[in-house]
């Protein structure tokens, strides 16, 4: 199949499934495999990937503008998605976070550049029918890190003022947010581990994982952490079933 005729193929099943489910509920029910994919994936695998990550981005995003005051994940303001997957320029992780299970390619080959660009295009088309801003990474070089403490005075000047480390932060708060590739399944390393909510999750059924990254900085700081979110089919949709605070950094 020709390169062009793959991508069309691929932004003609996005519709599909952003219009009605029918079209996503055809993804394989197996298992993630244990070990990675290795090999060239192949230009169905390409679609299937395609297919899935479109439909579970839409519901990360729905999700989270649907969200409240009270429990995670909440409905943010000021906030943009890095429409690339993992925030990097060739939508696979830099660095994994040491939890078994969440490497993109239990579930399917490393994709090629093309069918990364479809997928980020579509990331595109779906933040633009909600209403939600795509950009990069938020940067304020003078904003220390929210748990970051004031320099102590210099020497012999116990008067004077301390430094402050956030000097250089918003006056209010902004929010970037990137969503990993799809996961089928629960990962081996969140089996039996808290969520968001206190509750020990057990995920059974037609279960998808994507791991969703959050930076945030305001007034007194910036900080980072990363969730793993469990989408469990039921019917013609997705459910946000769990989800599980895997790190934080501050």
């Amino acid at each position: 199949m020709k390169v062009a005729q793959r991508l069309t193929l691929a932004g003609l099943v996005w519709c599909s499934c952003m219009v009605a489910s029918a079209a996503c509920r055809s993804l394989p029910s197996r298992e993630a495999p244990r070990t990675p994919i290795t090999g060239k994936i192949s230009p169905k695998e390409e679609l299937s990937l395609i297919r899935a990550d479109s439909e579970i981005f839409a519901a990360v995003v729905r999700a989270q503008l649907a969200g409240g005051e009270d429990n995670y994940p909440f409905h943010l303001e000021r906030l943009r998605y890095d429409p690339r997957p993992y925030g990097t320029r060739s939508g696979y992780p830099e660095n994994f976070s040491g939890v078994q299970g969440i490497d993109p390619t239990l579930t399917f080959a490393r994709a090629e550049g093309s069918a990364i660009d479809q997928l980020t295009d579509n990331r595109k088309q779906i933040l633009k029918m909600n209403g939600v801003r795509a950009g990069g990474p938020i940067s304020y070089p003078q904003c220390a890190g929210v748990r970051v403490p004031p320099p102590p005075p210099p020497r012999g000047s116990a008067r004077a003022k301390r430094a402050d480390v956030h000097a250089g932060c918003p006056k209010s708060p902004e929010y970037y947010l990137t969503v990993g590739l799809p996961l089928r399944g629960h990962p081996e390393g969140l089996r039996d581990a808290r969520d968001t909510r206190g509750r020990r999750v057990s995920v059974r059924g037609d279960v998808w994982t994507v791991l969703v990254d959050e930076r945030s900085v305001g007034p007194e700081g910036w900080s980072w952490s990363q969730y793993a979110w469990l989408f469990r089919r039921r019917g013609g949709g997705l459910d946000l079933a769990a989800t599980i605070l895997i790190g934080v950094v501050e």
